[in-house]
C-alpha cells in the first residue's frame, strides 16, 4: 500500500459510522456499525501482502439487524480489473467469516469502491435471458473527483455528515481554492478534540497532494493551530520526499534540455548563420531533451533551420 491507502484507511477508521453512513449515502438510522472484520484469513486477490482489513460488519436496523460484511477498497485511481478481484475477495469473505456460530449462519455482502482520483465502472451485470445465466456485482462506487466539495461542507455544515469526512475535501470538485480552504477551516475548527482536530489537517494535506492542490492547502493551512499524530506526520513527509524527487528530477531534465538546445544554435549557427528570431522561439518552446538531442543529430544531414526543425 501507497501513503494515500494508509491514510485512506486511517481516515475510515477515524469514525466508522460517518464514514461508511457517507460511503453507502445511507438514511440517519438505517444501519448500526458492529466493527471491522477479521479478514487476515482471507487475502484481496492482487495484493498477496495484505488482507483488506477495512471490512465493515454491519446490521440493517430495518431487518432486526440483518447482519452484512461489506468490504471498501480505496483506489489512487480507478482499476480495470476491480470487478474480478472484489468477486473473488467476496466468495472467500463469505466461506470464512460468520457472524455467529449457528449452522447455516452467513453475512450478505457488499463493496464499496473510493477512487481518489478519476472514475471508476467496478459493477458488471452480466445477463445471457435466453440460457438463464446472470452474473451481477454491484457495488457503492464513489468518485471524488466528481463530487463537489461544497456539498459535503454543506452537509457537515448541517450535521448530516460529520466531521471526520473532511479531509476528502482536497480530492473532490472545487476543493482547490482559497475560499474552499477557508470554510474547511471553520467547519474544522469546531472539533472539540484536539488531536482529532489535528488528524483532520494533516490528512487534508496528504489528499492534497493526491489533489494537486498541496501548495495552496499548505499556504492556507500554514499557522493553524494544530496537534498532528505521528503517523500522519509521517505521511506528509513521505509526500513532501515524493514532491522533492520529482522537482530534482525536473531541474535535471531542464538542465539537460538546455545542454541540448545550446548546442544545437551554437553548430547550426556555424552550418546555417545565426539562427532567426522565430527559429530560436521554437527551439526554446521544445522542453524534450529526447527531442533536442534527435535535433542535435540531424545537423550535419539538415540541410536548412526549417529543415532541422521538423526533425521529429
Amino acid at each position: 500500500m501507497n501513503h494515500f491507502d494508509q491514510a485512506s484507511r486511517f481516515l475510515a477508521k477515524l469514525d466508522a459510522l460517518a464514514f461508511l453512513s457517507w460511503a453507502v449515502s445511507a438514511p440517519s438510522g438505517a444501519l448500526t456499525f458492529r466493527e471491522w472484520l477479521d479478514t487476515r484469513a482471507v487475502p484481496f486477490p492482487g495484493a498477496t501482502d495484505r488482507a483488506s482489513d477495512t471490512v465493515a460488519w454491519l446490521e440493517r436496523t430495518d431487518r432486526h439487524g440483518e447482519p452484512w460484511a461489506v468490504a471498501v477498497e480505496f483506489q489512487s485511481q480507478p482499476d480495470a480489473t476491480m470487478f474480478g478481484r472484489l468477486l473473488g475477495y467476496l466468495s472467500g469473505l463469505w466461506l470464512a467469516c460468520k457472524p455467529d456460530a449457528e449452522r447455516g449462519s452467513r453475512f450478505h455482502l457488499g463493496a464499496v469502491v473510493v477512487n481518489l482520483t478519476g472514475s471508476g465502472s467496478t459493477a458488471r451485470d452480466m445477463d445471457w435471458p435466453a440460457v438463464g445465466l446472470r452474473t451481477q456485482l454491484l457495488v457503492v462506487e464513489r468518485n471524488l473527483a466528481t463530487e463537489p466539495a461544497a456539498g459535503l461542507l454543506d452537509a457537515i455544515e448541517t450535521g448530516a455528515c460529520g466531521r471526520a469526512l473532511l479531509p476528502w475535501v482536497p480530492l473532490m470538485s472545487g476543493g482547490g481554492t482559497a475560499d474552499t480552504v477557508q470554510r474547511w477551516k471553520a467547519l474544522a475548527s469546531a472539533e472539540p478534540n484536539r488531536r482529532r482536530r489535528g488528524e483532520y489537517g494533516g490528512l487534508a494535506r496528504v489528499f492534497a497532494e493526491k489533489g494537486k492542490c498541496r501548495e495552496l492547502w499548505d499556504k492556507e493551512l500554514e499557522g493553524w493551530n494544530v496537534e498532528e499524530s505521528a503517523v500522519v506526520n509521517e505521511w506528509i513527509a513521505k509526500g513532501e520526499a515524493r514532491g522533492e524527487a520529482r522537482g530534482e528530477a525536473r531541474g535535471e531534465a531542464r538542465g539537460e534540455a538546455r545542454k541540448a538546445r545550446a548546442l544545437v544554435l551554437a553548430l547550426g549557427g556555424k552550418k546555417f548563420g545565426p539562427a532567426p528570431a522565430n527559429v530560436e522561439a521554437a527551439l526554446r518552446a521544445i522542453e524534450s531533451g529526447d527531442r533536442l538531442t534527435a535535433i542535435a543529430n540531424r545537423l550535419f544531414d539538415a540541410i536548412s533551420w526549417d529543415d532541422l526543425l521538423a526533425t521529429p
